[in-house]
């Protein structure tokens, strides 16, 4: 079992807050060789208007607040980050149902899925897709409202040996008059492996495919 932590933030660069940092001292000094330059060459008959200059330093001033705040807001955000991952960490290892119907068929595998009936329910369907988006298998549910666990072997509906990837499972619900009920529900059950950073997000890995914390809706024993 992978138990492994991804980071592709990058946290040895260097951050936003503290590169504007260098480059407002850069544009400071420049500032005030020029003002040291124009104060000693200035016409002592016609003395330069301090106003000018007052306001470009409190334009510094400003600038200089702006970026602190946004460099402790960053170290408050990493902290927050750090916690939130030693949260996701105790994920791992665990069995979760989580919200959506995707999931992944390993080499002589199985997926699988929980679903959720509404009431009102007559008819319903699980209808299975390869990561192309078509129509690989297809079979009648028990239209009883509530839920229940599916298992899909990879047995297509045409016979062809199934193919060792990611698929996703729908549940088409209707009433007695044929209507579509919207309200079905599906959910994926495996076993967390790792956690992954992705753009700033942390994902729960689950076979092969990333699901973020806020959608785990139960946490069970893990199976052996």
């Amino acid at each position: 079992m992978v138990t492994s932590v991804t980071n592709n933030t990058a946290t040895t660069a260097t951050s936003a807050a503290g590169t504007a940092g260098v480059s407002l001292a850069k544009n400071f000094d420049t500032f005030l060789k020029l003002l040291t330059t124009q104060l000693k060459n200035q016409d002592p008959t016609s003395p330069m208007d301090s106003k000018e200059f007052t306001q470009q330093l409190v334009q510094f001033s400003q600038v200089e607040q702006q970026i602190n705040q946004n460099k402790n807001l960053e170290k408050l955000i990493s902290m927050i980050g750090a916690q939130t991952a030693n949260a996701n960490l105790g994920y791992i290892g665990k069995d979760v149902v989580v919200n959506g119907g995707g999931g992944t068929l390993a080499q002589d595998g199985k997926i699988d899925w929980m679903y959720n009936l509404p009431a009102g329910v007559t008819t319903a369907k699980a209808n299975v897709y390869d990561e192309a988006g078509k129509l690989v298998y297809s079979t009648n549910l028990t239209p009883k409202a509530g839920r229940a666990d599916f298992s899909w072997d990879g047995t297509r509906s045409d016979g062809v040996i199934p193919k060792p990837g990611n698929y996703k499972m729908e549940v088409v619900a209707k009433d007695g008059n044929g209507k579509a009920l919207t309200d079905a529900k599906v959910y994926t059950t495996g076993r967390v492996d790792s956690l992954e950073y992705d753009s700033g997000d942390q994902y729960l890995v689950v076979g092969n495919v990333k699901v973020l914390p806020a959608d785990i809706v139960a946490v069970r024993a893990a199976q052996q």
